[in-house]
């Protein structure tokens, strides 16, 4: 178990040997090296940066595109921006539109359960609805079509401006708190059913400490990484074995 350097944190993934985090209670992106942990941690306001969305919201998930480049889900208002770490700079951002049938009235009557999590496909941007339902969405410009089933895959970023829901599907869990890929795998966290569970698979439980499961992570040595939302980012950081169980500190 690790302390956080903010508080709430609702988001985690690994940029090469990189820990990256983001919470909800301020718009602020942290990131450290690690090795048997994290080291030193280094922090960053998006919000003050030049080029910011007037209002950026909640941050509530992160996923590494490129090199310094990590990409930011925002909540209400739905965007994304992307920002590089090394420069501290903002490099792209898109708005989230949705407009498909079953979908375009659930996700505008519930702005806080817009998004919590997203990984890449191919050539499109898949984002995981939270709750009421527990959905993925496929995100592409508008005009395109649909690859079909989510997939992992490279993601070519466009110029900055809106991107469309181009399908959406249902999952079997009353809610999703994060999503990780890892391989050609999609794997879902739930806060409410506090597990871990592939996409199209079986859940598997998490330990029973761990409270308010936000952030799901594959360290570089492929262990889980579990984050907690909790005020103040002490203990939120938990390392789990392949089968979900708790690891010891410097394993």
């Amino acid at each position: 178990m690790y302390d956080a350097p903010i508080r709430e944190v609702s988001g985690a993934c690994f940029a090469g040997d990189r820990l990256v985090l983001v919470g909800d209670a301020e718009p602020v992106v942290a990131w450290t090296t690690w090795t048997a942990g994290p080291g030193p941690w280094e922090t960053l306001d998006v919000a003050k940066l030049s080029g910011a969305p007037a209002d950026t919201g909640q941050f509530e998930a992160v996923e590494y595109l490129r090199e310094d480049t990590v990409v930011i889900l925002c909540e209400e208002p739905a965007l994304l921006v992307a920002v590089d770490l090394r420069r501290r700079s903002i490099v792209g951002s898109w708005h989230l539109e949705v407009d498909l049938k079953g979908l375009a009235k659930p996700w505008r009557k519930d702005p806080n359960s817009h998004g919590e999590g997203f990984f890449f496909g191919p050539d499109r941007l898949f984002v995981v609805k939270e709750k009421k339902p527990a959905a993925i969405l496929e995100f592409g410009l508008a005009g395109q079509d649909s690859v079909g089933t989510p997939v992992p895959g490279t993601w070519e970023p466009p110029e900055d401006g809106v991107l469309t829901a181009l399908a959406w599907s249902e999952l079997d869990l009353d809610d999703v708190s994060d999503v990780c890929v890892v391989g050609r795998d999609v794997w879902l966290l739930s806060d409410k059913a506090r597990c871990l569970q592939p996409l199209g698979g079986s859940p598997i439980p998490l330990p029973e400490h761990i409270e308010k499961p936000e952030g799901l992570a594959r360290t570089p040595q492929g262990w889980w990484l579990v984050a907690v939302d909790n005020r103040d980012g002490a203990g939120a950081l938990f390392v789990l074995d392949r089968a979900g169980q708790d690891r010891l500190s410097g394993e």
